[in-house]
């Protein structure tokens, strides 16, 4: 089989690009692999920017969708915002195979969001190694990769807080030091992935900080506090949580009631029904109503199980 007509098509810019078309490139075989790598290229860069979007957008609506091989072919592209849309196009990528091209990434490419976006991706493969879904040589190799750009002092902020956010899964020895410093940090950002890498830990030791933080003047760290207590996952953290459903910032509320869902017990689920019958932002009644629907689907009043795979 030949995917020369579609690319072809993807090609010419001026046709529109359809999502029929673009789910023909959801597992490719070896051969069509090759084909689309070496004529990639062909495909101007704007248009390359917009595929690699709409295949993202596509495979976040139906899981069954793999398009690893569009986004491998993409990681060697000579446009940096290419580069980063492949990246982000693995962030759940299971294939081991990706692991080298993206430490290769996070170490050697010239541009910086790039890098970043590495690291962060890196950071599912963490996740999966701290559950032991990964032998342990590639385990090595991601903790590695991660702690060296941490490590590195020349490395722009951008990179290395992503790199502690991902490392942090793996919860080593060292690592409670280097988040204690990053939470001290001066750095607004920096401060922001210590609490994500808090979250990330599972640690409850973590929780006061992230407790604290739930109140802070700083809507961004309202937010993170609030997620990383939903990575924590305990229910001591579901009366601080309250504090934050009716939060002026939107995106801090949303994150609260997701947080409330993932926890779960009878108090999260109060607060939960409460939401979806007030008179807080539209947004944030639709995802207490979604979340409370599902959470009363679990018999066994856990809620959801803790989820820590999705990164960002």
């Amino acid at each position: 089989m030949t995917l020369s007509p579609s690319i072809d098509s993807l090609a010419d810019s001026a046709r529109e690009l359809k999502s029929s078309e673009l789910t023909q490139l959801s597992g490719l075989l070896d051969d069509e692999r090759d084909e689309l790598r070496s004529r990639w290229a062909e495909i101007d860069t704007a248009r390359r920017c917009q595929i690699l979007s709409m295949l993202i957008e596509l495979a976040d609506d139906n899981c069954e969708l793999d398009f690893g091989a569009v986004y491998d072919a993409a990681l060697a592209d000579p446009d940096a915002a290419v580069r980063e849309q492949a990246v982000s196009g693995l962030w759940e990528s299971g294939d081991r195979r990706t692991i080298p091209k993206l430490t290769a990434l996070l170490s050697d490419d010239v541009d910086e969001r790039v890098r970043a976006t590495a690291a962060l991706v890196l950071g599912h493969f963490a996740v999966l190694a701290a559950a032991g879904k990964l032998v342990e040589r590639d385990a090595t190799c991601v903790y590695r990769s991660l702690m060296d750009a941490l490590g590195n002092e020349d490395e722009p902020l951008a990179v290395r807080r992503r790199a502690l956010e991902a490392v942090a899964a793996f919860a080593t020895p060292e690592l409670p030091g280097l988040i204690r410093r990053a939470y001290e940090s001066d750095e607004p950002k920096l401060r922001q992935s210590a609490l994500c890498a808090m979250g990330r830990t599972g640690e409850l030791t973590w929780l006061p900080a992230i407790h604290t933080e739930m109140r802070d003047g700083d809507p961004a760290m309202r937010y993170e506090a609030a997620n990383a207590a939903r990575e924590v996952g305990e229910k001591e953290s579901v009366s601080h949580l309250a504090g934050l459903v009716d939060d002026t910032d939107v995106e801090v509320a949303l994150a609260a009631v997701l947080a409330l869902g993932m926890i779960g017990g009878a108090s999260a689920k109060k607060l939960l029904r409460g939401i979806s019958a007030g008179d807080e932002d539209a947004s944030v009644i639709e995802a207490a109503s979604e979340t409370l629907r599902l959470a009363e689907m679990d018999k066994e009043e856990h809620s959801f199980p803790k989820v820590s795979d999705r990164l960002g």
